[in-house]
């Protein structure tokens, strides 16, 4: 690790009230705080800059309130858009449950540290029609539509109303199926509903594990991980037990020994050396990990160029379904197949150029560098 990939993580700690750590860093040089700054802005972490040595004297004091300022704004325009959102969604009857940030931000020291680009809610699909009037009467459109969710943008608010948690690939795809049956109404609300706190950390990890085996992930991830795994009420036995009916213990055993070892307070029992390859497959990128990640899962992921991008091209019936709640036989798959290249085409470009660069990296593939990749993902768990 780099020294300013250290000391954000050590910054970062101090924010948790891990008061011997604050005290023990030393004094940064403008060229450093410049280094940590850049590698906080790529990770999502500036506003904890506050709480490094220095950064709120000199020149810096100014640059970093202006931040702040922008951070905090951003935060609250983004927890009023979902108070009106789920107020209306109660208004009008249509069953949702906040998702990912919108939540976990309420666990950390402040809500602006939890930073988010966009806004998650699930819905239920059966409601689509309603749910997309509503959110065309507040002002949104449509930008299109995906096998997990649908994406909507009002100035700079994005939001993405999601069908499902998971896509229909996905090994625990028909586990959160069931989150409805688990979810619990808000108090006062009858259609506004939350995961339990037991359902929220193992979506948080899920979601973090599908980002992991493709372009990776970054601190903030983790962090997530460490301020969830740490809140009181959590009923440690009943993820347990789930964790290893979903075959995912010994990889949250190992992401939470990292979270650990990089926020909590010091830990003799956690074997740092063990860890060092996976805090550098994370450290190494920005919020959802770097392109070379992204590369080199693609190529594990898939057996050759042509199955890959028969993937993309013709995805599966389970996956279609998903998108489009009228497909109800396989023999209107053609006819799904064409309506979605319609919409990408028309409404989600930016995803074309993506996977035609995916596919281009085949040319570069390499046996030995997508076995050692298999070998890493098994030894932390997957």
């Amino acid at each position: 690790m780099t020294n300013e990939q250290k000391q954000l993580i050590a910054i970062i700690r101090c924010a948790f009230g891990n008061k011997e750590i604050s005290q023990a860093l030393p004094p940064l040089s403008d060229e450093e705080k410049k280094k940590i700054s850049i590698y906080a802005g790529r990770q999502g972490m500036f506003p904890f800059l506050q709480y490094g040595p220095g950064f709120l004297e000199g020149e810096w004091k100014s640059l970093i309130f202006k931040q702040l300022a922008h951070a905090c704004y951003a935060d609250s325009v983004q927890i009023a858009e979902v108070k009106d959102i789920l107020d209306e969604f109660e208004k009008r009857g249509i069953y949702c449950i906040p998702l990912k940030g919108i939540r976990t931000k309420t666990m950390y020291p402040a809500s602006e540290l939890r930073t988010m680009g966009d806004l998650d809610i699930l819905y239920k699909p059966e409601q689509t029609k309603e749910m997309k009037m509503t959110m065309e009467s507040m002002g949104y459109r449509c930008d299109g539509e995906a096998a997990k969710h649908d994406h909507y943008q009002k100035g700079s608010i994005i939001v993405e109303m999601h069908k499902t948690l998971l896509s229909a690939q996905s090994d625990a795809f028909q586990y959160f199926l069931g989150i409805w049956e688990r979810a619990v109404p808000v108090n006062g609300k009858q259609f506004v509903y939350e995961m339990t706190l037991e359902d929220h950390y193992l979506f948080t990890l899920y979601h973090l594990i599908e980002h992991f085996v493709r372009g990776g992930i970054g601190i903030r991830m983790v962090l997530d991980i460490f301020v969830i795994s740490r809140q009181p009420k959590l009923d440690w036995e009943y993820v347990d037990h789930e964790l290893k009916k979903l075959e995912i213990d010994t990889f949250e055993r190992n992401i939470r020994c990292l979270a650990n070892l990089w926020f909590g307070e010091k830990d003799e029992t956690i074997e740092k050396n063990e860890l060092e390859e996976l805090a550098e497959y994370i450290v190494n990128g920005g919020v959802f990990g770097n392109r070379e990640n992204d590369r080199q899962n693609n190529m594990l992921m898939h057996k050759s160029k042509a199955a890959y991008l028969r993937s993309v091209v013709f995805p599966s019936y389970q996956t279609m379904r998903t998108v489009f709640p009228w497909l109800k036989t396989p023999f209107l798959l053609p006819v799904a197949w064409a309506v979605r290249a319609k919409n990408v085409w028309t409404k989600r470009r930016g995803n074309v150029k993506m996977q035609m660069e995916r596919a281009k990296a085949w040319e570069k593939k390499d046996d030995r560098e997508s076995e050692m990749r298999k070998r890493f993902f098994e030894r932390y768990g997957l």
